[in-house]
């Protein structure tokens, strides 16, 4: 029989002293995790859908598996900002967050089983200018991580997780929550937002879960004494620098793994570069189909399905080369934004009439607008900087930090193709010199 280590996780076959997680308002036993889970699980009877966010990983770990066993509908927000929780207005039944979690009271007894249709719903950029919605099943999830726990040998069975990416995102709720909970490795329940946090708290053989804007700031940092080596150093979310790869591995002294994918795919592949450009491998069971725009197209081999994306690649032996996004959605700091959403953000704004967004070639965001009547007479009464720092301040209420621009112009029309399609190469050549003051 295949082992079900997440819909069997609290069946009461788990030593009960072992640990889930550490760092968090409690340390959490297996025993105290399923008290837990339990206590809030009854609390959420009747509970039709809703939407987790937490900040602690502990927290959010007991509130899934709640919801999972509750048999409620699941929704994980990119954030707990206010604009993007009045989004699920009439959506969902209840936000569950830090204080629902440990406000709730203990349990005991049995668990409802979890359904075999469990599923859990993800944001994603969208290419409409509105993020969209992607279910992956919990079947699906639990059958990646057992793939994934095939790239590790026995020495990382016990390794601690520590990470400095959100579980509320796939990559990040994948290595920090789900495989930990699968597979028996104790996680930490903070996110850490710099090195140094992070190196304190990181007990021996520790693995690391990061991603590359964070790999891309190590300088300065003293490379590692042979007893605090992580065990294994995970990065997703962009393709890594060689250079900044190499850097990693002199402090850290382990060569980061890095995992490509995406929401809508899931993890598809795998590499650790030991020379630049090196080709990515494919995980077990994915299989390449031709395609003649040279886009990434395969075989879901946990639900048989095709997958269709915007990657641009090569195909190599076992593998591919990574060419570059064929879309709108681009890596900022190693997160996915969507420039036809932050376009929208924008637009919606009262001092903007429309806008372009367009990633400079130092990987900067930037944004060119037209100005409504409003925006021109803020212009002129404020400046040009002091407007471009309120129209930030602005978006940060609904969009993700590395969504928001950092350069601007303000122009009387956008540069355009005959088709309609935003000129990149123009708007970029706006971008090319300092405006005269």
């Amino acid at each position: 029989m295949i082992p079900r280590p997440l819909f069997d996780l609290l069946d009461g076959r788990r030593p009960m002293d072992a640990v889930v997680s550490f760092g968090s308002v409690e340390a959490l036993s297996h025993a105290r995790f399923r008290q837990r889970v339990a206590g809030l699980c009854q609390s959420l009877k009747g509970c039709r859908s809703a939407a987790l966010v937490c900040e602690d990983s502990a927290a959010f770990a007991i509130g899934l598996f709640a919801l999972l066993h509750a048999g409620a509908d699941i929704v994980l927000p990119p954030n707990s900002r206010p604009a993007t929780l009045e989004t699920l207005t009439g959506e969902v039944e209840r936000v569950i967050d830090d204080r629902a979690v440990w406000n709730a009271p203990l349990g005991q007894g049995e668990l409802p089983p979890i359904p075999h249709d469990a599923a859990i719903r993800f944001f994603t950029s969208g290419s409409t200018g509105q993020p969209k919605q992607i279910s992956r099943s919990l079947a699906m999830l639990e059958r990646e991580a057992q793939v994934l726990e095939s790239l590790w040998d026995q020495t990382h069975a016990a390794s601690p997780v520590l990470s400095m990416v959100s579980h509320q995102h796939l990559y990040g709720l994948t290595f920090k929550i789900l495989c930990p909970l699968a597979f028996g490795r104790p996680f930490h329940a903070g996110t850490h937002e710099v090195w140094e946090s992070l190196l304190e708290a990181m007990p021996p053989q520790a693995m690391l879960v990061v991603s590359p804007a964070h790999l891309s700031r190590m300088g300065g940092l003293t490379p590692l004494t042979p007893s605090h080596v992580p065990s294994a150093v995970l990065s997703a979310g962009a393709p890594l620098p060689f250079e900044a790869s190499r850097q990693a591995e002199a402090i850290l002294h382990r060569r980061p793994t890095e995992i490509f994918g995406s929401t809508e795919t899931g993890a598809v592949a795998f590499r650790r570069q030991a020379e630049e450009d090196q080709p990515w491998s494919l995980l077990p069971g994915h299989r390449l189909l031709d395609h003649d725009e040279g886009l990434l197209r395969l075989i879901n081999p946990y639900d048989g399905q095709e997958i269709a994306t915007a990657d641009q690649i090569e195909p190599c032996d076992g593998g591919f080369r990574f060419l570059g996004r064929g879309d709108r959605i681009a890596k900022i700091a190693g997160k996915r934004v969507g420039l036809a959403e932050v376009e929208s953000a924008l637009a919606a704004l009262p001092s903007i009439h429309a806008a372009a967004a367009v990633v400079l070639p130092d990987e900067s965001l930037a944004a060119a607008a037209v100005l409504t009547f409003e925006g021109r007479s803020q212009l002129a009464k404020i400046g040009a900087f002091r407007l471009s720092r309120d129209l930030r301040r602005q978006l940060a209420a609904s969009l993700d930090s590395a969504a928001l621009p950092k350069r601007w112009r303000f122009v009387a029309e956008l540069p355009h193709h005959p088709l309609g399609k935003s000129n990149n190469a123009a708007l970029r050549a706006l971008f090319a010199e300092e405006p005269a003051e």
